[in-house]
């Protein structure tokens, strides 16, 4: 019976790591650009209390093992996340139920200052899938460099040139 348990454990923690990941949603002036960066993790890391409340959930989706899709806005230079939704109904999930200590909500958004990373993402058109990357090319891509939140520098680059 164990070594049955062991196979399926085998099969299933493979599978998950063949499955494409649901995407965060970035809003950039006026795009919607998805973006493969999960900046709210690096939060989930520090505080036990979030990660704790977001788990909760009867929501098991494959594709989106994190069990929520992040929607961030970039306003006034700054990364902002502005929604969640759960990966299954695509039902909002409250910012107030996450985020019960209300120093992180202001103005029904709340400002990414415990990220600092790149995100890197296509966006546009769909050109071509390039088999050498295994990845979709969009007519441009776009780079935040992001420092506690601030917006360090936007490079968007037309991939047709």
């Amino acid at each position: 019976m164990n070594k049955m348990i062991f196979i399926f454990l085998i099969f299933i923690s493979h599978s998950l790591l063949v499955i494409g990941q649901t995407p965060d949603l970035l809003i950039y002036k006026s795009d919607t650009i998805y973006i493969h960066n999960f900046p709210l993790e690096m939060l989930i890391e520090k505080d036990s209390l979030i990660a704790k409340t977001l788990n909760d959930t009867t929501c098991i989706a494959e594709d989106c093992i994190r069990q929520y899709i992040g929607i961030w806005k970039i306003q006034n230079d700054s990364l902002f996340l502005i929604g969640l939704k759960d990966c299954c109904e695509y039902d909002p999930i409250p910012l107030n139920k996450i985020f019960e200590n209300k120093k992180y909500i202001k103005n029904q958004k709340v400002f990414a200052s415990w990220f600092s990373g790149v995100i890197r993402s296509g966006f546009g058109d769909n050109l071509r899938f390039s088999e050498d990357n295994w990845e979709n090319v969009y007519e441009k891509t776009i780079e935040l460099k992001v420092i506690k939140g601030r917006i360090d520098e936007i490079v968007i680059t037309d991939t047709n040139k």
